[in-house]
């Protein structure tokens, strides 16, 4: 059995340190710390903040790979900034990896704007933007709380630190992520 892990991510906080510290100090009890890209931190700035993930569009991103594929608590992952899959004119290709990698959830950033929907059995989640949110927006972020047999998933307002959009799935035995 493998037991319950909560994960922190944001996107697209473009060198605002502050509201990545405050989105550590709200989820101390967070076990990863996921960067969705756009940070424009250093690597040790994140690794010293123990934050890993991927890199962004921007040049002065940190020497992180591009993509990854993971497992958190049984729930296969792909973490991705976005850009090389044209996430703004949609999710088809991002969609389409998705299903290559046989993931459970895809997480991405790049637009700025929250998301959070399940898409054919997939979960696809974009936690916003920490610093600089469009469309009028406020700073998000988002946490994915998983169990073997359960993931609960929340975007929330970094100013108030309440959710704003939330998911729950519990695998089933006709569930095509057994």
């Amino acid at each position: 059995m493998v037991g319950a892990v909560k994960i922190i991510l944001f996107s697209d906080n473009h060198r605002d340190a502050v509201a990545v510290d405050r989105i550590l100090l709200l989820n101390r009890d967070g076990d990863r710390f996921i960067s969705l890209g756009d940070s424009e931190m250093r690597e040790h700035e994140l690794s010293a903040r123990n934050v890993y993930g991927v890199r962004g569009n921007y040049p002065f991103e940190p020497d992180f790979p591009y993509e990854l594929t993971t497992v958190f608590a049984g729930w296969k992952t792909f973490l991705t900034h976005g850009h090389r899959y044209f996430v703004k004119n949609g999710l088809a290709l991002l969609a389409e990896r998705a299903g290559a990698e046989a993931c459970n959830i895809v997480c991405f950033g790049h637009t700025h704007q929250p998301y959070l929907a399940e898409r054919e059995g997939v979960i696809f989640l974009n936690p916003g933007s920490a610093a600089t949110p469009r469309s009028g927006g406020v700073p998000t972020y988002a946490t994915i709380d998983a169990t073997e047999d359960e993931v609960r998933i929340a975007i929330l307002d970094l100013d108030r630190n309440v959710p704003l959009h939330t998911l729950r799935r519990r695998r089933s035995a006709a569930s095509p992520w057994r």
